[in-house]
């Protein structure tokens, strides 16, 4: 599947698509930036989970719960549109969707097993989506928006806190590695 063009997403989500790598699809960019993520977190020591980089912003347990919840919200809205319904979809306010998404008692690594469910779950869609169904197109939080841009923003998206993970969390913890040696 070819990438979108700049007319198939939000202003906000060229911000993501930007961030994507020149060369790779969609299937195998999903493949990739889930299997860095997922070595770079997966040996965390349980109380790095916890660890937020200043007051206000969410642990590396919230970020992981985000990714998910934002990968589940726009392989939807790829479904929704690969399958032509026209109805519009509204869109999500993630600090409402954080304050409900308990994620406290939760180990990184149920986390993480519960987005690489997820994950597989967007492999399997965008293994089985066409050239034309992800050309179609709907509405999502007021924005024209194909099926192909939906799955490009989802790894836009994931590079997009993975730097940040990287550079505001693991680099500054004293709980956690520091990226270079979980990799």
């Amino acid at each position: 599947m070819r990438r979108p063009g700049k007319d198939e997403y939000s202003p906000f989500h060229a911000t993501y698509i930007r961030l994507l790598p020149p060369k790779g699809t969609a299937l195998s960019l999903l493949k990739k930036t889930f299997r860095e993520t997922s070595r770079l977190l997966a040996d965390l020591p349980e109380e790095a989970g916890n660890f937020a980089y200043s007051e206000g912003k969410w642990t590396i347990k919230q970020v992981i719960m985000h990714l998910t919840d934002a990968e589940r919200v726009f392989a939807s809205r790829a479904l929704w549109f690969m399958r032509a319904d026209r109805a519009p979809l509204p869109g999500f306010n993630q600090d409402f969707w954080m304050e409900y998404a308990n994620v406290s008692k939760r180990t990184i690594k149920d986390l993480l097993k519960e987005w690489k469910t997820v994950r597989d779950n967007t492999i399997h869609l965008v293994s089985n989506c066409s050239e034309e169904q992800s050309l179609q197109t709907g509405t999502a939080g007021n924005f024209k928006v194909s099926a192909r841009a939906c799955f490009y923003i989802i790894i836009g998206h994931h590079l997009h806190h993975l730097e940040i993970l990287k550079e505001r969390y693991l680099s500054v913890s004293d709980a956690a590695p520091s990226p270079d040696s979980s990799m």
